[in-house]
C-alpha cells in the first residue's frame, strides 16, 4: 500500500503550492491577466445561465405540492389554436371531474382596474379568479382570509384580496387592512386579505384579485357564459396522471358538445399540463439553447488558456528540469502546475461572479422593458438572483475549469528529459513539436465551436433584419399610446362612454405639438376581439363560419395611425353620430376572405356585411390596408372597423400623433384625462415603437445573448490563432532565419506562416459548419422567414471568419517575414 502523507502535511504542501503559484503568476502579469479574463468570460456566462435556468425552470413554485398543480385549456384543430381558453358553460360541464381534488378557473387576460378615493387615482392590474383558487393552490393570506363560496356566486358581495406590494405602497402596511373598504372601479370593495410577497398567480404583477371570473366587464353580459375567455387550474388527485385527467375531461367535453347541436368547437380536445411546465413552455428551448452556447464559450476559454499554458511551459522547461534534478517527482510537478491553474480559475471565477451580477441586472432591465401582452419575456424573473447555490456552482465550475485547462499542460510539462531540457535540444525540440500540434488542435476546436455560435447569431441577425423590414401596415413613429379602463359602475351606459372618449380626443388634439388623436378598441400586439361575419344571403352554415377582428374607432383613426386607404372613404363625424346610417370599413384580408378574386371582380364598396356578435349590419364604405395586429412576426388577419358609437368600449387605447418625441407628451395627455375625469388613471404610456419591440422580446433576448456569446467565442478563437502563430514564429526563429539565409523571399515566409494559420482556421470552419447543420434547427422557433440551414448565412459567416482569421495570422506572419537571418542564427 503506497504511503499517504498525513492531512496536515498535505494542507501545508497545498498552501505552499498556492503561494508559489501566486509568486510565479505575479512575474507574468500579461499572461495571468489574459488567462483570468478568458476564464471570467467562460465561467461568468455559465453562472448567468445557471442562475436563470435554475430560477425559471427548476425552482419549485411556492405552492403546496406544486407538482400536482395543473393548467387546463383547449386545443382546437378547427380554429388552429393551442392552449386556448374555454367558456363558462364548458367549465360547468367539466367541473365535476373526479381526477381533481379542486378545480377552478381564471379570466385568461388581466383586468385593468382603477383605485380611487384617498390619494391620486391609480391603475391596477387585476385578476378574476374562482373563489377556491387559494384552496387549490394551497396558499394562505399573510393577513385576513381567503374567499368564501357566497362571494363567488352571481350577486355576491364585492370583496377583494390585494398584493403585498399594493398593501405596503398604498396602505402603508396597515395591519388592520382586512375589512377596510376601498373604491375599485368606482365600486366600494371590502379588502378581506393580503397575499404573500411575490405571489404571482395567474399573472405576474397582479395587484388585486376578485371573484366571478366569468363576469368580464369589457363584454356585454349576454356573452359571459358563451365566449371562450376562461382558463382552468386544478389539483390532481393522488396517483392520477396527466393523461388520465385529460381523458376524463375529453369525455365530459364530448358529452357537452353532443348535447349542444349549435356548438361550434366540436373538433377540440382538452389539454392538461403542469402549471410550472406551462409557465415556461415558451422559453424552455431558448434557455437550454443559450446554455449550450455558453458552455461552448467555456470550452473555448479552456482551450485558449490550455494553449497559453502549453506555450508558457516551453519557456519554463529549464525550471522544471532543475526542480526535477534536485529531487522533485513528477507528481509534485503536476500538483504545482495544477495549483497555478486553479489559482487562475478561481480568479476567473471571482471576476466571473462580478460579470454575472452585472449581466443579470441587464437581463432584468430587458425583461421589464419588453413586456408582451402575455407578460414579461422571462417568467418568474423576480426569483433570479445570486445566492449560496450559485456560489457553490461557480466554485465547482472553477475547480473543474482549472483542472480542465491545466491537466494536459501539467502532464506534458512534468515529462522532462533533464539533459535535453538543459541543452535545449533533442527531446525538448520534440516537446515543442508536441506543444505545437496540441495547440493547433485546440485552435481548430475553438474555431469550430465559434463557427457554430456565429452561424446561430447570423441566423438570428438575418431574422431580425427581415422582421424589421415587414411593413406593419401603419406608421408607428411619433405615436404615443396609452390604455384607459373606464370603471363599469361609473360608465355604465354607451352614451357615457362615448361622451368620455369624444371629449378626451377633442381636448388632446388642442395640445400644442399634437397632430392627431384617436381612440380604438385595441392596438397592434394587444388583445383583440373576433366575431363571426357573413354576407347577407349566404347560407348560415355553422361549420363554415368566417371570423374577423372587430375594431371600434373614432373617425380620425386611420389618419392618426397612418393606415392607408385603398378604396372608398374613411369615417366622418356624421358616421359617428347616434342615428346615422350603419357603416363599416374592412381591411384587404377580409375583402379577400369574402371575395376570393379581390381586388379584381366585384367591388365590395356599397355591399352590406353582417356582424354576428351584436347582430349589426352595415354598409362597406371603405377598404384599408392590412395591419399586423399580432405584431411584425404574425400575418395580418381579416378585420373590420365600426364607429365608436356602435361598440363603445369599456377598455380602450388612446393613440396620439406627435410632432416631436412621443414621451414628452405623456404628462400633457394625462392632464387632459384628469380634466375629463379626475378619478380616471391611465396606464401603459409608451411610444408605439416600444410596443412593437416588446412583441419580439423573446427573439430579442435570444439574439442579444447569443450574439454576445458568439462575439466572446470569436474573440477567444482569434486570440488563439494569433497566439499560436506568434508562438510558432518564436519557436521557428532559427529555421526561418536559415530559410532567409538560403534565399527564401519575404513573400515565401509570409505565405508559409499565413498558410498554416488559414489551414487551421479552414479546418475549424469546416467542422463548425458541419456542427451548425445539426444544431441550428434548435433555433427554428426564434427565426422569422429564415431557414435554419440558410446557405447565405452559412457561407457569409464562413467567409467573414476566414477573413478575420487571416488578419489574426498576418501580424505574426509579417514579423516572421522580416526576421534578420544573422540575428536569427545567433538565437539559442
Amino acid at each position: 500500500m503506497p504511503f499517504m502523507p498525513p492531512i496536515p502535511v498535505l494542507c501545508e504542501t497545498l498552501w505552499r503550492d498556492l503561494l508559489y503559484a501566486l509568486r510565479t503568476l505575479r512575474k507574468s502579469p500579461s499572461f495571468a491577466a489574459t488567462a483570468i479574463a478568458a476564464g471570467a468570460l467562460g465561467i461568468g456566462g455559465n453562472t448567468v445561465m445557471f442562475t436563470v435556468i435554475r430560477a425559471v425552470l427548476f425552482q419549485p413554485l411556492e405552492y403546496r405540492d406544486p407538482e400536482r398543480l395543473v393548467r387546463v385549456s383547449m386545443d382546437s384543430a378547427q380554429f388552429k389554436s393551442v392552449d386556448a381558453p374555454f367558456s363558462m358553460n364548458q367549465f360547468d360541464a367539466m367541473r365535476g371531474a373526479r381526477s381533481f381534488s379542486g378545480f377552478g378557473v381564471f379570466l385568461s387576460t388581466s383586468q385593468d382596474m382603477t383605485l380611487s378615493g384617498s390619494g391620486a387615482p391609480e391603475a391596477l392590474k387585476g385578476a378574476r379568479v374562482s373563489g377556491n383558487f387559494l384552496d387549490v393552490l394551497g396558499v394562505r393570506p399573510v393577513a385576513g382570509r381567503s374567499f368564501v363560496a357566497d362571494e363567488d356566486r352571481p350577486g355576491g358581495p364585492p370583496v377583494a384580496l390585494i398584493s403585498s406590494s399594493l398593501w405596503r405602497r398604498r396602505f402603508g402596511g396597515d395591519p388592520q387592512i382586512a375589512g377596510r373598504t376601498v373604491t375599485i372601479d368606482a365600486t366600494p370593495f371590502t379588502v378581506i386579505g393580503v397575499l404573500p410577497a411575490g405571489f404571482a398567480f395567474p399573472f405576474e404583477g397582479t395587484d388585486v384579485w376578485v371573484t366571478r371570473p366569468w363576469e368580464w366587464p369589457w363584454l356585454p353580459q349576454r356573452f359571459w357564459r358563451n365566449v371562450t375567455f376562461l382558463v382552468g387550474f386544478a389539483r390532481l388527485q393522488p396517483h392520477v396522471t396527466l393523461e388520465q385527467a385529460a381523458a376524463e375531461l375529453n369525455v365530459l367535453y364530448s358529452q357537452y358538445a353532443a348535447g349542444n347541436p349549435t356548438f361550434l368547437a366540436r373538433r377540440s380536445t382538452m389539454r392538461v399540463a403542469r402549471i410550472q411546465d406551462q409557465m415556461v413552455a415558451n422559453v424552455r428551448l431558448m434557455l437550454w439553447t443559450l446554455f449550450g452556447a455558453v458552455a461552448c464559450v467555456l470550452l473555448i476559454a479552456c482551450a485558449n488558456v490550455a494553449g497559453l499554458l502549453l506555450a508558457r511551459s516551453a519557456s519554463r522547461a529549464r525550471e522544471f528540469a532543475v526542480r526535477a534534478a534536485i529531487g522533485a517527482g513528477r507528481s509534485r510537478l503536476i500538483r504545482q502546475l495544477l495549483a497555478e491553474s486553479l489559482v487562475l480559475a478561481f480568479a476567473g471565477g471571482t471576476f466571473g461572479l462580478l460579470l454575472a451580477r452585472w449581466s443579470l441586472s441587464a437581463i432584468a432591465a430587458i425583461n421589464t422593458t419588453y413586456v408582451t401582452r402575455t407578460g414579461p419575456v422571462l417568467p418568474r424573473a423576480a426569483e433570479i438572483h445570486l445566492d449560496g447555490s450559485v456560489f457553490l456552482f461557480t466554485s465547482a465550475l472553477s475547480v473543474m475549469t482549472g483542472i480542465a485547462f491545466g491537466l494536459l499542460p501539467s502532464f506534458h510539462a512534468s515529462r522532462t528529459d533533464l539533459v535535453a531540457a538543459l541543452r535545449g535540444t533533442g527531446r525538448a525540440a520534440g516537446a515543442d513539436s508536441f506543444r505545437g500540434r496540441a495547440r493547433g488542435l485546440m485552435v481548430v476546436g475553438q474555431v469550430a465551436l465559434s463557427m457554430v455560435l456565429l452561424i446561430g447569431a447570423g441566423l438570428l441577425l438575418a431574422s431580425f433584419a427581415r422582421l424589421h423590414a415587414v411593413d406593419p401596415g401603419f406608421q408607428p413613429d411619433h405615436l404615443l399610446t396609452l390604455k384607459i379602463a373606464l370603471p363599469p359602475a361609473r360608465y355604465d351606459t354607451d352614451r357615457k362612454k362615448v361622451a368620455f372618449f369624444d371629449d378626451l380626443v377633442q381636448r388632446v388634439e388642442t395640445v400644442p405639438g399634437v397632430l392627431g388623436a384617436t381612440t380604438t378598441l385595441s392596438l397592434p400586439t394587444t388583445n383583440w376581439l373576433r366575431t363571426n361575419v357573413q354576407l347577407p344571403g349566404e347560407p348560415a352554415d355553422p361549420r363554415a363560419q368566417k371570423f374577423a377582428v372587430v375594431q371600434s374607432v373614432t373617425p380620425d383613426y386611420f389618419r392618426t395611425m397612418g393606415v392607408p386607404l385603398r378604396r372608398g372613404r374613411s369615417f366622418t363625424a356624421r358616421d359617428a353620430t347616434p342615428g346615422a346610417p350603419p357603416v363599416l370599413m374592412i381591411n384587404e384580408s377580409l375583402a379577400r376572405l369574402l371575395w376570393a378574386d379581390y381586388p379584381a371582380g366585384l367591388d365590395p364598396l356599397g355591399r352590406r356585411l353582417f356582424e354576428g356578435g351584436d347582430k349589426f349590419t352595415g354598409e362597406i364604405i371603405g377598404i384599408v390596408g392590412d395591419v399586423h395586429e399580432g405584431g411584425l412576426a404574425f400575418d395580418a388577419v381579416p378585420e373590420f372597423y365600426v364607429p365608436l358609437t356602435v361598440h363603445p368600449p369599456q377598455l380602450a387605447y388612446l393613440a396620439v400623433r406627435t410632432a416631436g418625441d412621443p414621451p414628452r407628451f405623456g404628462n400633457a395627455v394625462r392632464t387632459q384625462v384628469a380634466a375629463v375625469d379626475r378619478d380616471q388613471p391611465v396606464s401603459e404610456v409608451r411610444p408605439m415603437t416600444e410596443v412593437l419591440d416588446a412583441a419580439v422580446g423573446p427573439r430579442r433576448l435570444a439574439f442579444l445573448l447569443l450574439t454576445t456569446f458568439a462575439a466572446i467565442a470569436v474573440l477567444l478563437a482569434v486570440l488563439g490563432i494569433y497566439g499560436l502563430m506568434a508562438y510558432s514564429v518564436a519557436q521557428r526563429t532559427q529555421e526561418l532565419g536559415i530559410r532567409r539565409a538560403l534565399g527564401a523571399h519575404q513573400q515565401h515566409i509570409l505565405r508559409l506562416v499565413l498558410g498554416r494559420g488559414l489551414a487551421l482556421a479552414l479546418a475549424g470552419t469546416v467542422l463548425g459548419v458541419g456542427g451548425a447543420f445539426g444544431l441550428t434547427r434548435l433555433l427554428t422557433d426564434l427565426l422569422f422567414h429564415v431557414k435554419p440551414l440558410d446557405p447565405a448565412t452559412f457561407a457569409g459567416v464562413a467567409v467573414l471568419f476566414l477573413i478575420v482569421a487571416a488578419a489574426a495570422s498576418y501580424l505574426p506572419a509579417r514579423r516572421a517575414a522580416r526576421i534578420d537571418p544573422m540575428a536569427a542564427l545567433r538565437v539559442e
